[in-house]
């Protein structure tokens, strides 16, 4: 048995009152300090063997991320930190001691004064009280704006996106600022719920993109009839650039967009071109946002902006683009709430007035 399973073994069988993990947790946090002060003195000592210009690495950091199996940052931190406290031994003690945390330390080490521990402050207030006391020059604004990046990562079928980057202080205030005015002022759904908050700052990063006229997007549709017709759409539909779409993602493209629908027989060979069309051409679009007072039509919702006519039929399922199938939605309502919530249009029997039904949580039946 090994050292650590020895450690975890009976863990669950011990019978530790609440208190005793919390003061186990706490010590063990102690612990974790003094292993900290020891790897920042052996690499203190690596830095200056030149270490890992030996082992061929372009710098300390990237020599510590591969031998301790860390991620890039965490390794920055660890080198980063210290550094910043050869000349500071008081923190190398008491880290050593166990008496502060690593991350205390490494929010201390910003600071170029002496201001002692701040105890009285938690470790997010010393890293803003390091905020204000740095000194920026011309050169780290500098590196700053020319360092800003933004990296998007699609799956291998593209039905999922992971965004990361980083940008200087100024430009991601301002962003901060707009994803949250505009998270802000989104409309709740139709049930009284807004959401998590990074829910809605994401679908105000895609709102920000979508424009007040937005041009028709070019879209090819393959169906494949073999796995598409039994599954009545939930498979074999694939876009032109290789992710699959659902049948919720293919009634939005069909929408309000130009499409190419090719469908195949059994063994791949096209049995119809199908037809390029605009779904609703500009001058009918125009008509039906005046008609609707030019503004969303779902009931109570003040929006004049980014607007975008919807097939209350769809047009995959038969509906037609005449007028009387057509309405004038937000694009938070046409498509938060239609297409990725599933909320269906309906006519309040009283009023009149357009409001959006909770999709069935059974779903559709099955084929």
């Amino acid at each position: 048995m090994s050292s650590a399973e020895r450690m975890f073994e009976g863990m669950g069988r011990e019978g530790l009152t609440i208190d005793q993990r919390e003061r186990r947790m706490v010590s063990d946090e102690r612990l974790i300090a003094r292993i900290r002060a020891r790897q920042m003195h052996d690499l203190e000592e690596l830095d200056r063997a030149q270490v890992a210009t030996a082992d061929g690495c372009r710098s300390l950091s990237e020599w510590t991320g591969s031998r301790l199996d860390v991620s890039p940052e965490t390794a920055r931190t660890l080198v980063r930190t210290m550094r910043r406290t050869i000349d500071r031994p008081d923190l190398r003690e008491a880290l050593a001691a166990g008496e502060i945390s690593f991350d205390r330390v490494e929010a201390l080490s910003r600071i170029p004064d002496d201001v002692g521990r701040l105890e009285q402050l938690d470790v997010a207030r010393v890293h803003r009280e390091a905020a204000l006391r740095v000194r920026i020059s011309s050169e780290t604004e500098h590196r700053t704006t020319t360092d800003r990046f933004l990296v998007l990562e699609p799956t291998l079928d593209q039905s999922w996106w992971k965004l990361w980057g980083g940008l200087d202080g100024h430009s991601g205030a301002i962003v901060d600022k707009v994803l949250t005015e505009m998270a802000d002022q989104q409309p709740p759904l139709p049930d009284g719920t807004r959401g998590e908050s990074s829910w809605r700052r994401a679908t105000a990063l895609t709102q920000l993109a979508i424009t007040d006229n937005p041009p028709p997007a070019q879209i090819s549709v393959f169906v494949d009839t073999e796995h598409a017709a039994p599954s009545n759409g939930q498979a074999g539909v694939v876009l032109e650039t290789g992710p699959r779409a659902g049948r919720d993602a293919l009634q939005a493209i069909l929408c309000d967009a130009v499409t190419e629908v090719t469908v195949r027989d059994r063994d791949g060979t096209p049995m119809s071109y199908g037809r390029r069309t605009r779904t609703i051409p500009p001058a009918l679009r125009r008509a039906i946002i005046h008609r609707d007072g030019g503004g969303c039509a779902g009931d109570g919702c003040p929006s004049r902006h980014r607007l975008q006519v919807h097939h209350i039929i769809p047009w995959s399922q038969g509906g037609t683009t005449d007028p009387d199938n057509l309405i004038t939605l937000c694009w938070f309502h046409h498509q938060v709430v239609i297409h990725e919530r599933g909320y269906q249009i309906y006519q309040h029997p009283e009023t009149g007035r357009i409001r959006f039904r909770r999709p069935d949580p059974r779903g559709p039946p099955e084929p």
